[in-house]
């Protein structure tokens, strides 16, 4: 179909910075035209969204060790090397990479949804980034999880290149709804109940380590004590933030989940004034998110 009030062209100037999504969108004058834009802009703020992840999982690796070194120095040897941290934070280390596994599906998923999607496909499937190894052992998810993980993986590998059709891109949203609920719901479980439990527990060893060496040595160094509690203040109000930031990163999951079930419930009439509200609504809480996930990590 061709569209009458905006030129189809329009759609090739694609630009994937999230906060111009709802612009793009309403630029777009008919639903001709919306079409495509719709799903590739939303492919590609719940791509942006995935990319937050690592992020998280960095510092929280980073925050364990930190979390041993308060055990160490009170309970330790004088002196210890890095790899005694590094072996304390090992069973973590190894939850974090089966996590990071199961976004870069999602991940490379969305970004060949986006493909499909676009009306320049060989500019946007060579921004897509090459599918590493899907999870190859259970970790934090279980059989079904990590089935879904590994089949959605395989989809993003094949249809990364594929140029855009409507009955491929109806074809990919239904073939992989189940699997992008699945991954969805299952790394919202990790981050809601995993992640919070790290930083819970990491912020609860620095008030240990702080409160002990403050009641242990303020009368005699007071002006040390006022330099740890305000290094040890600093270091709650970061793990609170990012504590906050989690809860968003959490939402921000399950807010792509439910908007990939909207275009499934949706995927014979993708051009429906009623789906491209909803996207748009998508895309501003993807924003804020986002936002707030920058803030802390």
């Amino acid at each position: 179909m061709r569209c009458r009030s905006v030129p189809c062209a329009s759609r090739g100037r694609t630009r994937t910075r999230p906060n111009t999504l709802t612009l793009l969108i309403v630029l777009v004058g008919t639903a001709a035209c919306a079409r495509p834009v719709a799903v590739s802009r939303y492919a590609l703020s719940a791509r942006e969204v995935t990319a937050r992840l690592p992020r998280a999982t960095s510092a929280l690796a980073e925050s364990c060790r930190r979390a041993q070194s308060y055990r160490l120095r009170r309970t330790g040897p004088p002196w210890y090397e890095e790899d005694s941290t590094r072996a304390a934070c090992a069973g973590r280390d190894s939850a974090l990479r089966e996590v990071l596994r199961a976004n870069r599906a999602l991940a490379n998923y969305f970004g060949a949804l986006s493909a499909l999607a676009g009306s320049k496909t060989a500019e946007v499937g060579a921004r897509v980034d090459q599918l590493g190894d899907a999870a190859s052992s259970a970790g934090p998810f279980d059989g079904s999880q990590v089935r879904a993980i590994g089949a959605l993986a395989k989809f993003a590998a094949s249809r990364a290149t594929s140029g855009y059709q409507r009955s491929k891109l109806r074809e990919a949203i239904a073939s992989e709804n189940v699997n992008v609920q699945t991954i969805t719901v299952a790394i919202h479980q990790v981050i809601d109940r995993d992640f919070a439990s790290y930083v819970a527990g990491d912020d609860a060893a620095a008030t240990r380590f702080y409160r002990s060496v403050l009641t242990e040595g303020a009368g005699h160094e007071p002006l040390a004590a006022i330099i740890a509690r305000n290094d040890y203040d600093a270091r709650h109000e970061a793990s609170g933030a990012q504590a906050d930031a989690l809860r968003s990163l959490a939402r921000a999951i399950d807010a792509i989940g439910r908007g990939h079930q909207q275009l499934f419930d949706a995927r014979n009439h993708l051009g429906a004034k009623e789906l491209l509200n909803g996207i748009v609504g998508m895309a501003r809480e993807l924003d804020g998110a986002m936002a707030r996930i920058d803030k802390a990590f």
